[in-house]
Formats: structure tokens, sequence, C-alpha cells
């Protein structure tokens, strides 16, 4: 029998309240809860509510150490309850959308629009974010709330960034049009601070 485990703490924890505004499934709504160090960039998770599952799944990425966790966990997302799944390392995919160019226009205070273009010279957007934030006492968290792979919301996050004077700032509510007949809506506005030390925990045979 070999075990692992490695401690992680975090101090914050927001619910994304997600809503399909348009789309085949029209009106669905489900409540995440996503866990983040606003000390350690490198630190996420995120524990998902699947209406096909009984259970809730726990994910946690551990950036720098390139370190993928699954788990299960309970409906009421009490850790005393986590099943490990499994650990592999953290994959790249490629991008779902080709972007090349990002514009980021400030509609009113903290209320942005973010227009994506597949190239430079592109005049039809293919993927279009309408972003309120507010002021924060710590770097703004990258949190992944599209189906879309780190690296396409890496680009976002980097062109609102460019805009902002201050990185000190945090997602409150994000609609976001995939230009694809889909629009959907991501609440964060309830947001705790918490002190919770998490022991990922690795056991196989």
């Amino acid at each position: 029998m070999f075990s692992f485990s490695q401690e992680y703490h975090f101090d914050y924890k927001c619910y994304d309240n997600e809503t399909q505004l348009k789309g085949a499934y029209k009106g669905n709504k489900r409540t995440n809860i996503i866990y983040f160090n606003s000390q350690n960039k490198n630190l996420i998770a995120y524990d998902y509510s699947f209406s096909q599952k009984p259970t809730r799944i726990f994910w946690l990425y551990d950036y720098a150490s390139n370190n993928f966790f699954s788990y299960s966990i309970n409906n009421d997302s009490k850790f005393s309850s986590l099943n490990f799944i499994n650990k592999i390392p953290i994959k790249i995919y490629p991008d779902e959308k080709k972007i090349e160019r990002i514009d980021v226009e400030m509609l009113s205070e903290n209320i942005f629009l973010v227009k994506a273009f597949p190239s430079q010279k592109s005049k039809k957007s293919n993927l279009e974010l309408k972003i309120v934030i507010e002021r924060s006492d710590f770097p703004m968290p990258r949190i992944r709330f599209m189906d879309f792979t780190p690296n396409i919301h890496y680009k976002i996050y980097d062109a609102l960034l460019s805009k902002l004077d201050s990185p000190k700032y945090r997602l409150v509510d994000v609609i976001t049009d995939n230009r694809n007949g889909v629009i959907m809506r991501d609440n964060f506005s309830k947001c705790e601070k918490i002190n919770l030390k998490f022991v990922a925990d690795e056991k196989a045979k």
C-alpha cells in the first residue's frame, strides 16, 4: 500500500450561481463552490454539483506541482466525506476556440465588455463577456467559469487586468455569450473568508 498526503490551505470560498440564459438548457441552474488561497495563485479547487449524480465532485488543482486531484464529496460539501478518485498531472488541452485578439471596453464604473476574435483582422467576435468587478484586498483569482481551457481563461483575464489600475479586484458577475447560441451567467457575489486546511490524500495499492 502506497499513500501520499499534502496539506493545502484555503482562505476564501466563493459561490458560483450558474444559470443558462439561452440555449438548449435555458433556465437550468446549479451552484458550484470555488476555494482559493488569496496569497497563492497556484492553488484553486472546485466543488461542483451535477444533477445526475448523488454526490458532488471536488477538483483540486495544484499548479505549482502540476497535480490534479479528484474526489467525490457529499451534497453538504463536508470535507469529512471526501472520497479519493484519482491524481494525475495537469493536462494541457487544445483550445476550443482560436483567439488572437481581445478588445476590452469599459461600459461604466466596474463594468466591462470583453470581445474575443479569431484573428487580428476579424470583425466578428467568437466570444463575448459582460463582466462586473469590485475591488478586493488581494489579486484577482483566475477562476475557471467557462467550458473552455485554462489558456482561454488566462487570455480573458490578462486582457481585462490590462485595463485596470490594480490587480486587486474580483469577479462579481459574468454573462458569457459563446456566440454559438448559448449564453451563461455566473454570479460570484457571495464570497466568504474562511480558514480551511485540507489534506489531499492519495491511496493506491
